[in-house]
């Protein structure tokens, strides 16, 4: 038992270590000293699952404005428009006149299962009745309820020409493992607006 709560806490302990950062960034230098602060800018995300997508262009459209672009969310503005190149997004881009896509991709990094309920403990004892005789006692111990998978999210962001295609900037950043995927992708657009920031484009 005390060893399954010292794995518990462990576990406890690790997720209120969680951080998010900056693993590598690239800057094209054909655009260095081009500022797209007050410029329109689409929005797109890429996730396995449509809930994440929204969530991420939520967040990352959130960020943007806060860089100071004027962002328009994918979702919106790609209903009905063909793609056009090798990127789905340019022709939807070019429609609202954006000078920039930030496209932000999420993947799934680390995997971390724990158990979701209370451990229960069987104690097994016993005792002899007679002169010299022997007790001894021992027991198990086994978690309640299953398993709970957390999942560590990573994002890689691109900031897009519409133009000419022309990758301006990209960063992959990545967080720990957490059952707040909310949270998570909260932190990786904020990371990535704070490495966008520096890079000078806003």
């Amino acid at each position: 038992m005390t060893r399954t709560l010292a794995i518990a806490s462990f576990t406890v302990a690790l997720a209120g270590c969680a951080t998010t950062q900056i693993d590598a960034q690239w800057s094209n230098p054909e655009y260095a000293g081009r500022s797209l602060r007050g410029a329109p800018v689409l929005v797109v995300c890429e996730a396995p699952e449509l809930t994440l997508q929204r969530i991420c262009e939520d967040q990352v459209a959130g960020q943007i404005a806060t860089l100071g672009g004027v962002p328009t969310r994918g979702s919106q503005a790609a209903a009905g428009t063909p793609a056009a190149g090798t990127d789905p997004y340019l022709a939807a881009a070019r429609k609202i006149g954006a000078r920039a896509i930030v496209r932000t991709t999420l993947g799934t990094g680390a995997i971390v299962a724990a158990p979701s309920g209370p451990t229960v403990g069987i104690g097994i004892g016993g005792g002899g009745g007679y002169r010299g005789g022997v007790g001894g006692f021992g027991g198990i111990s086994f978690p309640v309820g299953g398993t709970r998978v957390s999942n560590a999210y990573t994002s890689e962001t691109a900031v897009i020409d519409p133009a000419t295609g022309a990758l301006m900037w990209s960063a992959r950043a990545s967080s720990s493992a957490s059952e707040d995927a909310t949270g998570q992708i909260t932190e990786l657009a904020k990371a990535a607006a704070g490495a966008l920031r520096q890079s000078g484009l806003f």
